[in-house]
């Protein structure tokens, strides 16, 4: 007689009612996950032994728009194994669905006030008319993304997405994505697109985050790297001509210059303009260090770069809000 494993019989019985509501809508009750059809969400309730009482952690919910939302939050055992379910089940569905941090919907709701769904000034039921998906997600996946380093070589990395995305929170439109840039795995984030429009794709999302200098140097064929929010333009730009105007006042010659106020991306040696048509250019070389150890230091060699912030409104990570 084949004896049958309790744990994998439980969640045999979670995915089937995971994906009987994902799929037709229905409730249902399991040891550790519940759906609901008045919520229209499913749940992992599991309780730790240190929880004062029952705890449900949303897994998914439907939208009034349609399609779906799901947690990406960072779970513990065995909620992840619930969460797992769900994302592998809505990756098998033909709804569109979004995979978003219920944390980062909070900060975006709430303008970075609170960071925290447990806290959350709004209920599931406002989340399911105020949010919507604008691009599908594509699932959670590991994607190697190729990147060169101050000589022009060409290296891969292998980052760790929960499925890019663009969404609407209330009256504005967000990217959903990670930053290939950060450490280990990337770092994941929830921007704000200035734009009154919905993109189209993902890519053009992301081109909604290019100034037009970034843009143009593209076109030209130009290499623009990055690091985090902050772009870098190879330049043509002597010494001689920075330092030039370094001493007619023009500009100010920095060592270890923190971009931004309260930042934390550092310039190994900066120019920066304080007068003339320049007023305000940003120009580096050497290295481009993140103080927090975040990301990835970038290279730039001897060559000067024009250093120039990316175009959107506030973002936000799994731990807060970036600078």
């Amino acid at each position: 007689m084949v004896r049958t494993d309790p744990i994998q019989q439980k969640m045999k019985t979670h995915k089937q009612i995971i994906e009987s509501f994902l799929q037709e809508g229905k409730g249902g009750n399991g040891t550790n996950v519940v759906a609901k059809e008045k919520d229209q969400a499913v749940y992992s309730r599991y309780r730790r032994p240190w929880d004062p009482s029952r705890h449900e952690v949303p897994l998914a919910v439907r939208l009034k728009d349609g399609g779906f939302l799901a947690n990406g939050a960072s779970l513990d055992w065995p909620r992840r194994q619930h969460q797992e379910l769900v994302l592998r089940a809505l990756e098998g569905a033909k709804d569109p669905f979004g995979v978003v941090p219920f944390d980062s919907i909070t900060a975006a709701w709430t303008d970075g006030e609170i960071r925290d769904w447990n806290r959350a000034p709004f209920t599931l039921k406002d989340l399911r008319r105020e949010v919507s998906v604008v691009v599908p997600s594509t699932g959670e996946e590991w994607r190697e993304v190729s990147v060169k380093d101050k000589l022009g070589r060409d290296q891969t990395r292998r980052i760790h997405t929960l499925g890019d995305s663009v969404i609407r929170v209330r009256d504005g439109f967000y990217l959903s994505g990670v930053d290939e840039t950060g450490l280990y795995r990337g770092i994941y984030f929830l921007a704000r697109l200035l734009t009154d429009r919905p993109p189209a794709s993902f890519q053009e999302a992301l081109n909604f985050l290019k100034p037009k200098v970034v843009q143009d140097a593209e076109a030209r064929g130009a290499y623009v790297r990055r690091q985090g929010e902050w772009f870098a333009i190879p330049t043509n730009v002597l010494t001689s001509q920075l330092m030039g105007d370094v001493e007619r006042g023009l500009a100010v010659r920095h060592e270890e210059h923190i971009l931004g106020r309260d930042g934390h991306h550092q310039l190994e040696e900066a120019i920066i303009y304080r007068g003339g048509p320049q007023r305000g250019t940003v120009f580096a070389r050497g290295q481009i260090a993140h103080t927090a150890n975040e990301h990835i230091p970038l290279e730039l060699g001897f060559r000067w770069h024009q250093i120039v912030h990316n175009v959107q409104g506030a973002s936000y990570s799994l731990v807060g809000k970036f600078d």
